[in-house]
C-alpha cells in the first residue's frame, strides 16, 4: 500500500510541473526568442519486493529547451545579411532619385546652359542672350552645389547613425556579459541544469546584436558564450565585455569611423566590419555616397577645367583677353581643402600640402594616401586606394615645395616637418561639386570671339585660301599682350612652294620675326600647317638691352675717344642635356660671355654648342623729341658711325635714291627712320627702323648693338628706351569702367585696386591704388608715383600709359641730350638672345648671375600659340595676314569650340560631360538595384530561417492545448491512485478493529 501511495504521489508531482511548464509555453507563445520547454519524464529505481521487481513511480529528469543551436546560428547570419543589405537599398535609393531627378539633378542644368550657350553663340552680338548664359551657368552651379550639400548632409547623418548603432552594440554587449554571468551561477547553483529563460533572454539579444553588425558566437565550457565582430574583435569574453564607439575619422574629420575599445587600446575597425545595419551603412559611403562625391566632382572638376581652358582663348565683347567663366579648380581654398593630415601625425603640426588639378580629363574616382614609411623621415610613397596599388615611392629633396605628378592631378609639399610615420589622405575630387562657382559678373565678359584674324591679300595671284585659326595657347608672347597680337604676321610666299613668316608691325617694312621663320616649305593642292607646332622645343630668352644711368660725355678732339658700352657683364651659361633613357645628366663646359658682348656674339657662341639654336636681335626706341626753335648749333644725330643728318650732293651713293634729302627742323621721327631705312650700310647690317610720328623704334635684326651720339644746342635731344613694356597686372579688383589717359578716377570707391608688375632683374613688385584722381594727367603722375613709391630702382624717368583697353604700363626712358659746344652724348644699347634647345636640353645660370639672363631662367614652348592652315595653288607674291581680331562682338569661334565641349571626351578621356554624369547615374541605380535584389532574396532566406526556428522552437498552442488536456488527465489519474491507496489503507485499518 505505501508503494501504490508513492507511485501515486511521484505521478502527481511530475504531471503538476508538466502542466506548470506547459502552461509556461503557453503564455509565453507571443514572446519573441522564447524557445517552447519540454518535460522529460524518467522512472523511478523500481523495489524488490517477493521475489520480484515492482515499479516505484516516476520522476522529472530534466525540463528541457527545444533549441537548435545550427538554425539559430544561421537566423543570426540572415538576420545579419538582411539588414545590411536593407540599409544600403534604402541609403542608395535615395541617393540614386537624387541623382535622376529632373528636378535635383545635374543632366537638365547641363542641356539648359549648352542650349543657352548655343544661342549665344547663334548672336553673339546679343547682350540678353550672354544674360541668360549667365544665368545658365549659375543654375548649373547651383545644382551641383544643392547636390553635394544633400550628399555632404547624408554623410552627416550616417554620422549620427553609426553613433547610435555603435552604442547599441555596446550596451547589447555589456547585456550578454551580464547574463554569462548569470546563467553560469544559476546553472552551478542547480547541479548543471541550465536556466532555460535566461538563455532565451541571451539568444535574443545576440539575434537583435546581429541585426546590428555580424556575429560570431563561441560557447564555453562554462555555459558562458564569446561573442565577436569584425575582424575577431572580442565583443564579450565570458563575463567582460569591450566597447564599441563612433567618433571623427583619423583621415578624414567629417566623417566618422568605428573603434574598437579593450581597456586602453583604441583599434579603428571601420574597414573591418561587416553586416548588419553598420556594416549596410559602411557599404553604403564605401560603395555609394563616397564614389557619388567623387563622381560628380570629377564632372564638375572637368566642366570648370576645360570650359576655363577654352574661355581664356578667346576674348569677349569688349575684345579682352577672356577670363576663367568658372572660379579656378586651383584657387587657394581649393587646393587646401584636397588633403588631410592624419589626427595621429606628430607633433608639430606644421606639415602643408596642396593638391593642384592639372588635368582633369586624367583623374579617376579614387582617394589616395601619402605615407611615410620609415625607417628615415624622407622616403614617402602615393598608393590609389581604391585598389590599394602602390603609385610612386620618392624621398624628400630638402627644398619646398615638391611636388608629386599623377593622374591628373600634382600635390606639392609646401613645407613643415614630415616625419616617419606621418599619413594624408588625398581627395583630388571629393569637394569638386561643391566648389563650381561662377567667375563672370558681367555679360560683356563672355569670351565668344577668337583673339586672331586672317585674310589674304586682294592682289593675290595665286588660288590658295587661308583658314581663320586655331587658338590653343593664349599665354605664348604672341598673345600675351591685351588688344593685340605682338607681333601682328604676314606670311608672304617666295615661290609656289616656299614662304616666309614675317613680323609685319610696320605694313610698309616687314621684317624677320625673332627668331626667323624663313624660307618654308609648302606643298600645292594639300592643307598646309604654316606655324611650327610644339616639337618638344624650349625657348629661353634673356632680359634685352640694358639702360645705363647716364649718358657718356665726349669732350671735344684733341680729347681721347670714350666709347660707349652695352653694359652686359660677364655670364656664366651652362648647357644641360637630360637622358631619358638613363635619367643622366650631361653638363657641357660653361660658356662665359665677354663683358660688353653684343647680343649677336653671346648668340653666335651659343649656337656653337649641342642642342642649341641661338638668335638675336637689338630694338631701342626714341621719343621725346626736342629741339631749339632758334638754334645756335644744328642737331647732329649719328647711328652706328653712320651721320644721319647730314647733307649730300645729287651723286650721293649713301642712301637709296628717294631717301628724304632735306633735313627738316626739328628733326622728326618720321624723317629717322625714312632715312635708317634707305641707308645702304644699315640695309646690308639687317637695320630697319620704324616710326608712328611720335617714337622712333630701331631694330638691329641679327643682335649688334645699337649706338647713338648727339651734338647740339644744350636741351636738344630725346629720351631712350629699350623697348619693352612693363605691365601692371591687377591682383584684386578691376575698375569699373576702363582706365583711360584723358578721364580720371576715383579708386576709393571699392577695391582693393591692387597691382604687380616684374622688373627684369630684379623680381616681383606690388602697389596699391587708393586715391582720387581728377584727369587722365592726374591719374597718370598718381601711378608713376606709387610705382616710384614700390622700392623698383630704375635709371631714367618712368613713362605710363594706359593702353586703348585700359591696361597699365610703363617703360624707363632715359634722356639723351647734346651738351652745347662743350662736345656730345653718347649711348649704346645691347639686344636681346633668344635660345632654342632641343628636346631633354636646358639652360642654367651659374651662380651669382647678372643682367643678361634670369637667375633662374624659365623656359617656354616655341609655338605661337595658333595654328594656321594654307591650302591650294600660290603664287610668288601672294601675302596673307594674322592680326588681332577687332570684330568681338560678330565673331562666335571661340564660342563654337566652348560648345564643342558638351560632347567632347572630357572625362576619363572618352566620355562626355553628359555621358560621365549618366554613368554615374547608371552605377548608381545598378547598385541601388542590386541591393534592393539582395535584400529582397536575403529576406526571403530570413523568412524561411525564422520559419524553420519557429517550427522547431516556437508555441504552437493546439500542440500545448493537447498537451494540457494530456496531463491533466494523467494528473488526475494520478490522484485516483492515490485515492485508491486510501481505499485500500482504510479497508484495511477498518479490517483490524
Amino acid at each position: 500500500m505505501a508503494n501504490l501511495l508513492q507511485v501515486g504521489i511521484s505521478g502527481l508531482r511530475v504531471h503538476q510541473t508538466a502542466l506548470t511548464v506547459t502552461g509556461h509555453n503557453i503564455t509565453n507563445a507571443g514572446t519573441e526568442g522564447y524557445s517552447r520547454q519540454e518535460v522529460n519524464f524518467t522512472e523511478n529505481n523500481p523495489q524488490f519486493i517477493g521475489g520480484v521487481w515492482v515499479g516505484n513511480g516516476v520522476s522529472v529528469a530534466s525540463v528541457r529547451r527545444v533549441y537548435d543551436e545550427f538554425l539559430n546560428e544561421q537566423l543570426r547570419r540572415d538576420t545579419s545579411t538582411f539588414n545590411e543589405f536593407d540599409t544600403l537599398a534604402a541609403n542608395a535609393g535615395q541617393i540614386d532619385s537624387l541623382l535622376a531627378d529632373p528636378g535635383t539633378g545635374v543632366q537638365p542644368g547641363m542641356e539648359r546652359f549648352f542650349g543657352a550657350l548655343q544661342a549665344t553663340v547663334d548672336d553673339p552680338s546679343s547682350l540678353p542672350a550672354r544674360e541668360v548664359l549667365l544665368s545658365e551657368a549659375q543654375g548649373l552651379a547651383d545644382r551641383f552645389s544643392s547636390i553635394s550639400d544633400r550628399l555632404v548632409e547624408q554623410n552627416q547623418i550616417i554620422n549620427g547613425q553609426m553613433q547610435v548603432i555603435a552604442g547599441q552594440i555596446s550596451t547589447i554587449g555589456e547585456a550578454v556579459a551580464e547574463l554569462n554571468e548569470q546563467i553560469q551561477f544559476a546553472t552551478a547553483s542547480a547541479q548543471g541544469n541550465e536556466p532555460n529563460d535566461l538563455l532565451d533572454q541571451r539568444a535574443q539579444l545576440l539575434k537583435e546584436l546581429s541585426e546590428l553588425v555580424e556575429v560570431n558566437v563561441v560557447q564555453q565550457d562554462n555555459a558562458g558564450l564569446n561573442v565577436f565582430i569584425g575582424n575577431g574583435q572580442a565583443l564579450v569574453i565570458g563575463n567582460d565585455y569591450n566597447e564599441v564607439f563612433a567618433s571623427n575619422g583619423e583621415g578624414d574629420p567629417s566623417r566618422f569611423d568605428i573603434f574598437f575599445r579593450r581597456g586602453e587600446v583604441v583599434q579603428n575597425i571601420s574597414r573591418e566590419i561587416t553586416g548588419g545595419q553598420l556594416g549596410g551603412t559602411l557599404d553604403f559611403r564605401r560603395e555609394v555616397l563616397d564614389p557619388t562625391l567623387n563622381g560628380l566632382g570629377r564632372t564638375a572638376l572637368a566642366i570648370t577645367q576645360t570650359f576655363n581652358e577654352q574661355h581664356r582663348l578667346g576674348i569677349d565683347f569688349d575684345g579682352l583677353k577672356g577670363e576663367d567663366f568658372f572660379e579656378s579648380v586651383n584657387s587657394p581654398v581649393n587646393v587646401s581643402s584636397r588633403a588631410f593630415g592624419n589626427a595621429s601625425n606628430a607633433d608639430p603640426d606644421d606639415r602643408e600640402l596642396t593638391v593642384h588639378i592639372t588635368d582633369s580629363n586624367a583623374l579617376t574616382t579614387s582617394d589616395y594616401q601619402l605615407s611615410f614609411p620609415g625607417p628615415d623621415d624622407q622616403t614617402f610613397r602615393v598608393t590609389r586606394l581604391s585598389d590599394n596599388e602602390l603609385l610612386t615611392t620618392q624621398s624628400l629633396t630638402g627644398a619646398f615645395p615638391q611636388s608629386i605628378e599623377i593622374e591628373g592631378f600634382e600635390i606639392r609639399l609646401e613645407g613643415g616637418s614630415f616625419q616617419h610615420g606621418d599619413d594624408f589622405l588625398i581627395m583630388p575630387t571629393r569637394m569638386g561639386s561643391s566648389q563650381v562657382e561662377v567667375n563672370l559678373t558681367r555679360a560683356e565678359q563672355v569670351a565668344l570671339a577668337s583673339p586672331i584674324s586672317t585674310d589674304a591679300a586682294i592682289g593675290n595671284r595665286g588660288s590658295a585660301t587661308i583658314s581663320p585659326g586655331v587658338v590653343f595657347d593664349a599665354d605664348t608672347p604672341y598673345l600675351a599682350n591685351e588688344g593685340e597680337l605682338d607681333p601682328p604676321i604676314l606670311i608672304r610666299f617666295t615661290s609656289p612652294t616656299t614662304y616666309d613668316v614675317l613680323d609685319n608691325t610696320d605694313p610698309g617694312n616687314p621684317i624677320p620675326l625673332f627668331p626667323p621663320l624663313m624660307n618654308q616649305s609648302y606643298t600645292p593642292g594639300i592643307s598646309n600647317s604654316i606655324l611650327p607646332g610644339d616639337e618638344g622645343k624650349t625657348a629661353f630668352t634673356s632680359f634685352g638691352g640694358v639702360l645705363p644711368n647716364r649718358t657718356v660725355f665726349q669732350a671735344p678732339l684733341p680729347a681721347p675717344i670714350v666709347d660707349a658700352a652695352n653694359g652686359f657683364f660677364p655670364e656664366r651659361i651652362n648647357i644641360t642635356n637630360s637622358v631619358p633613357a638613363t635619367g643622366f645628366v650631361q653638363e657641357q663646359p660653361t660658356l662665359i660671355t665677354r663683358e660688353n658682348a653684343s647680343a649677336r656674339e653671346i648668340a653666335s657662341e651659343l649656337s656653337k654648342r649641342e642642342g642649341v639654336e641661338a638668335s638675336a636681335r637689338t630694338t631701342v626706341e626714341l621719343s621725346n623729341f626736342t629741339q631749339d626753335s632758334n638754334p645756335f648749333l644744328p642737331l647732329r644725330l649719328s647711328m652706328n658711325g653712320v651721320d644721319l643728318t647730314d647733307t649730300l650732293g645729287p651723286n650721293q651713293t649713301k642712301y637709296d635714291p628717294d631717301y628724304p634729302a632735306t633735313v627738316p627742323e626739328p628733326i622728326s621721327p618720321n624723317f629717322l627712320a625714312d632715312r635708317i631705312n634707305a641707308n645702304r650700310e644699315f640695309q646690308d647690317l639687317g637695320i630697319v627702323a620704324r616710326s608712328d610720328g611720335g617714337t622712333l623704334t630701331v631694330i638691329a635684326l641679327n643682335g649688334e648693338d645699337i649706338d647713338f651720339e648727339i651734338t647740339g644746342d644744350l636741351g636738344d635731344g630725346f629720351a631712350v628706351s629699350n623697348g619693352e613694356d612693363i605691365r601692371l597686372t591687377a591682383t584684386g579688383e578691376n575698375p569699373f569702367t576702363l582706365l583711360n589717359e584723358v578721364d580720371g578716377y576715383d579708386f576709393s570707391v571699392g577695391g582693393p585696386f591692387t597691382y604687380e608688375f616684374d622688373v627684369p632683374g630684379q623680381g616681383s613688385f606690388n602697389l596699391e591704388l587708393t586715391d582720387t584722381y581728377d584727369d587722365g594727367a592726374a591719374l597718370l603722375a598718381g601711378i608713376r608715383a606709387e610705382i616710384e613709391a614700390s622700392g623698383v630702382v630704375l635709371p631714367g624717368n618712368i613713362d605710363v600709359e594706359i593702353t586703348e583697353k585700359g591696361n597699365i604700363q610703363f617703360q624707363n626712358r632715359l634722356d639723351m641730350r647734346a651738351t652745347g659746344v662743350n662736345g656730345s652724348s653718347k649711348i649704346a644699347m645691347g639686344g636681346q638672345v633668344k635660345v632654342i634647345t632641343d628636346p631633354n636640353f636646358s639652360l642654367e645660370i651659374a651662380p651669382p648671375g647678372n643682367n643678361l639672363f634670369p637667375a633662374n631662367p624659365v623656359g617656354e614652348p616655341i609655338h605661337f600659340g595658333f595654328d594656321i592652315d594654307i591650302e591650294g595653288l600660290a603664287q610668288a607674291g601672294d601675302e596673307f595676314t594674322i592680326e588681332f581680331n577687332e570684330d568681338g562682338t560678330s565673331d562666335s569661334r571661340n564660342g563654337g569650340a566652348l560648345s564643342a565641349l558638351q560632347n567632347a571626351d572630357t572625362v576619363s578621356g572618352n566620355t562626355s560631360y553628359s555621358e560621365s554624369y549618366a554613368r554615374l547615374v547608371e552605377n548608381i541605380g545598378s547598385l541601388t538595384s542590386r541591393a534592393q535584389i539582395n535584400r529582397d532574396s536575403s529576406d526571403v532566406l530570413l523568412n524561411n530561417t525564422q520559419n524553420s526556428v519557429s517550427s522547431n522552437s516556437g508555441v504552437n498552442l493546439d500542440e500545448e492545448a493537447s498537451r494540457l488536456i494530456q496531463f491533466e488527465l494523467a494528473y488526475n489519474a494520478s490522484a485516483q491512485v492515490i485515492q485508491v491507496a486510501r481505499d485500500v489503507f482504510d479497508t484495511l485499518i477498518s479490517t483490524f478493529r
